[in-house]
This record gives C-alpha cells, structure tokens and sequence, in this order.
C-alpha cells in the first residue's frame, strides 16, 4: 500500500480541487485508500491495462462512493438542483430544443442574474446526481464494463449501448457546454482552467457545466 499511496494522493488532490472548499481532505484520503486496497485485490493482469490506470479509477470511485454514502449535500441544495432540472427538461420538452438561460428563468420565475447564481450554487449536486445515474467519469465505466466482458457478454452489450447513448447525449450539447463535459471528465481539468481555456471566470465555467449536465441528465433520463 505505501508504493501507491502517493497515487492516492495525486487523485485526491485531483478531485479536492474540483469540489467545495468545505470537504474533508483527510476524509477522501482514507477513503482513497480504501480505493486502493479494492484495486490491489480486484486487479487482474490479464487484461490490457495497468495498475497504475486502473488504480485511480478505483481510488476515485471510492471517494465518490462515500460522498453520496454520507449525504453531504444540503438538503436545500438537492432541492434547487431537482428545481432547476424540472424547469429545463419542461422549456425544452416544449420548445424541442436546447433552452436558454432566460427561458429557464422565466419558467422559475427568478431574475436571470438570480438564477445564473443558482447555476453555479448547484454545481456540486448536479455533479454528483449525475454520477448516481451511473454516468459519471467514462474511464471508471470503462473498467467497470472491461471486469465484465469475459464472464458476461450481455454486460458488454450494455456497457456499448451506455457508451453510445451518452455520446448521442454528447452530440446534442451546444458546442460550449460539449467543451467543458470533456475537458472537466476526460481531460479532468479543473473549472478555473476551463475558464481560462474558455477565457471566462471560474464562476461561468460552473454555469455552464452545471447547464451541460442538467441536459446530459434529462436526456439520459428520458431515453432509458
């Protein structure tokens, strides 16, 4: 375990700079490790990808895990996140297309400034209820779909049909917001360097995400 403890580390930092300033780091660092013994036992050199890769899913994984385990959100931030998903997936259910930020506002009956606040308060819910969909990090799917394809051949199928669903999900995103899906899971950038890719401010970075991610959700929701 101290070989890969500076791994656990790395994913920790990774993933504290991405969530709200009031998580525990000791937490996830005991959890992390947690991640790490259920890779050192789970791992199977057979398949074609190392410890390393496939430690840092685990050890994410983990953490994440024990996030929702220990329902850290506000309650009344789960509820504006629910709020403001039901209000986008009506506007566009109505207008048959994406829905600005004004629409959506209008439909909570908030000023747009309010609700742009909103977006970015909600940012940490919406993450996480997306990832208890069973959508999160794609490279944790992976492995999770690679443990399964030798022994269960209908989990292949619908490991694929998943990759597939999300990337037509994906391809429905205004440009912006399909930018930021994949420089936040795939790239794991930080939202204050989305920013500056984007050159907008850390704050309009989680706007957006949040915006790509209530629709990535409503669509994943409706097409299962």
């Amino acid at each position: 375990i101290k070989t890969y403890l500076p791994l656990v580390k790395k994913v920790v930092h990774r993933l504290a700079g991405r969530l709200p300033k009031e998580v525990d780091v000791k937490e996830m660092l005991n959890s992390g490790i947690i991640g790490l013994v259920d890779a050192l036992e789970k791992f199977d050199p057979r398949h074609d990808i190392n410890f390393s890769t496939y430690a840092q899913f685990r050890i994410r994984g983990a953490i994440l895990d024990s996030f929702r385990s220990q329902d850290w959100l506000p309650r009344s931030l789960r509820t504006k996140s629910h709020k403001i998903e039901e209000a986008y997936n009506r506007v566009e259910q109505r207008l048959g297309r994406p829905a600005t930020d004004e629409e959506v506002a209008e439909e909570l009956g908030v000023p747009i400034e309010e609700f742009q606040k909103l977006l970015s308060d909600v940012g940490c819910a919406v993450m996480l209820s997306f990832e208890e969909l069973g959508y999160g990090h794609g490279e944790e799917r992976f492995v999770q779909g690679m443990e399964s394809t030798e022994s269960d051949p209908l989990g292949k199928l619908l490991d694929n049909e998943r990759v597939n669903l999300v990337a037509r999900a994906l391809d429905r995103l205004p440009e912006k917001e399909r930018l930021v899906i994949t420089l936040y899971f795939y790239e794991e950038l930080n939202l204050k360097e989305i920013g500056e890719i984007l050159g907008v401010t850390e704050s309009r970075a989680s706007q957006i995400r949040s915006r790509a991610l209530i629709r990535l959700k409503n669509y994943l929701r409706r097409a299962l």
